[in-house]
């Protein structure tokens, strides 16, 4: 096996970088006359650093990306998460911070656009249910029905990622949006 470090005119090691990406790319490695397989090597490593599956990762990912962001934004918020709340990462649900993170961006767009706030201008709220891949958005029938009524008032073609995001995860595509405006239905039947 090459030398992974080199010394420069100074005799202070460095850190080869070319090499180590030559040898990270190669699958087969031997270290004491033993094959190596560095794929292995490399999800046994972060399994170790990152104590949740690798199927909680996607999810995180797959959400941020239908929220309209990508991996790295996933990975800030988490990090965000983290530094805001005193946590380490083994602690954390990932897919449970990226549900929170896209449910609150919805809402602040949603008091951006018509200034009404769906977790403080509601009777009931939608809320997330933390349990990692299986994570999902929680509510009752009312705060579906409140939701609705609220995110009609905004034109489609005006919602962001985040607000697209909310409507199809709190399944409000069959929700019947009931009016009180007895004048306008009195004015279409005339």
């Amino acid at each position: 096996m090459s030398q992974m470090r080199t010394l420069n005119h100074d005799h202070k090691p460095t850190f080869n970088h070319n090499l180590w990406l030559m040898q990270v790319n190669d699958t087969k490695h031997f270290f004491r006359g033993e094959s190596v397989n560095i794929e292995n090597e490399i999800a046994d490593f972060n399994a170790y650093l990152i104590s949740f599956g690798s199927l909680d990762v996607k999810a995180a990912i797959e959400t941020a990306i239908e929220g309209g962001h990508d991996g790295q934004w996933a990975a800030e918020q988490i990090n965000q998460y983290m530094e805001d709340v005193g946590t380490q990462l083994k602690d954390i649900d990932p897919v449970a911070v990226i549900y929170e993170s896209l449910l609150q961006e919805a809402r602040s767009d949603i008091e951006s656009a018509i200034n009404k706030d769906i977790l403080n201008d509601t009777n009931e709220q939608v809320y997330v249910a933390g349990n990692y891949v299986c994570t999902s958005l929680d509510y009752s029938t009312q705060a579906q029905q409140e939701l609705a009524e609220i995110m009609t008032q905004i034109p489609k073609e005006d919602y962001t990622d985040a607000m697209d995001w909310l409507w199809n995860n709190a399944n409000l595509d069959n929700v019947k949006i009931e009016t009180d405006d007895i004048e306008t239905e009195l004015e279409e039947d005339a």
